[in-house]
């Protein structure tokens, strides 16, 4: 339920501005790197939720914008974490 509020919450704030999303996905793609250097199990899921759910409600990505690319990399490495970790990514990517 929690993370249900915080992704609704989310999704209010950057709704009032369409290049908001593009900023919100980077944000979560900064904290997914943190938190595969720091091994932090407990937020991997959440992120991967919030990245998804990010990028199917914002309206446009830029052309040319390498913004799917560098989420490409980040989360293929996670491919390599125990299960169900890397079932969760693989099902992202």
């Amino acid at each position: 339920a929690g993370l249900c509020l915080n992704c609704w919450s989310l999704q209010e704030l950057v709704s009032r501005d369409a290049s908001n999303y593009l900023i919100l996905v980077e944000k979560i793609l900064g904290k997914t790197k943190e938190v595969q250097e720091r091994c932090d199990y407990d937020l991997v899921t959440p992120l991967a939720l919030l990245f998804y759910s990010a990028v199917l409600y914002a309206p446009h990505l830029p052309p040319g914008s390498e913004l799917l690319l560098k989420a490409a990399r980040v989360y293929h490495s996670f491919l390599t974490w125990p299960v169900p970790y890397c079932d969760t990514f693989r099902e992202l990517l």
